[in-house]
């Protein structure tokens, strides 16, 4: 039988121990893969295998993947080093497959606990023209969260921008858009199926073109040295979700 007087000591001894924080989870999508286009558009689930490549013949599909893993790397040491924030980074896909929208969707609204924030990982294309890091987030029509996910686009927007700079003279910060120009008017795919979640229309969300990849000095200077880039990319962007997630 335990005394009074220890039973005390005990439970002091239990309110001095640290509290652990709460686990968080965040959902990276490494953009397009496979081989194939998957799903359909009248189901507005399909996803495009690749969209953008490089002048040296880099794909789109096999940029985001890679940069996706370096984020999760990023994101796995710093819970290392700082076990109390206790973030956990997901992806939607870690080959070289194309899950349609409707299935990248079933992944975010799976996790336990559900995710802080899910973010779509992709390299932009526009004639040769165009530089710089935007992010796409769903219009106000469609979008109960438009504030939080236009706050959140343009955070990720400046921290990845920061890094890209360093590699990408001229470089810079573009606004965050609206998904109302993809599809006729009607949006992204993967924000519409992940609004069929109910449990994840408050989570902040968009999808982050981290640089127009169809440009030859793009090509040279960020792609070429993507071995150097990508952890300094990659941890940006982890850095911004663990503040974001906190």
């Amino acid at each position: 039988m335990i005394c009074a007087p220890l039973r005390i000591l005990s439970a002091l001894l239990l309110l001095a121990l640290p509290i652990s924080a709460a686990e968080r989870v965040v959902i990276i999508d490494p953009g397009h893969g496979g081989s194939h286009d998957s799903g359909s558009e009248a189901e507005r689930s399909l996803s495009a295998a690749n969209n953008a490549t490089s002048p040296g013949g880099l794909k789109e599909k096999d940029l985001t993947l890679e940069l996706a893993v370096a984020v999760r790397d990023q994101i796995a040491g710093r819970a290392a080093a700082h076990p109390q924030t206790k973030l956990t980074c997901r992806l939607t896909r870690t080959d070289d497959s194309n899950p349609d929208f409707a299935q990248r969707a079933q992944v975010c609204a799976s996790a336990r606990p559900l995710p802080c924030a899910i973010v779509s990982l992709h390299f932009n294309a526009g004639g040769g023209k165009a530089l710089g890091t935007v992010a796409v987030f769903q219009d106000q029509a469609r979008n109960l969260n438009y504030g939080a996910d236009h706050a959140f686009a343009t955070g990720l927007i400046k921290a990845t921008s920061e890094a890209v700079a360093k590699f990408v003279p001229g470089s810079r910060a573009r606004e965050p858009i609206s998904d109302a120009h993809l599809h006729g008017g009607t949006g992204s795919n993967f924000f519409h199926q992940l609004n069929k979640m109910g449990e994840l229309r408050a989570v902040p969300k968009c999808f982050l073109e981290i640089e127009f990849i169809d440009r030859a000095d793009v090509d040279k200077s960020l792609l070429a040295r993507r071995a150097e880039a990508f952890p300094i990319i990659a941890g940006a962007i982890a850095e911004y979700l663990y503040t974001t997630c906190e």
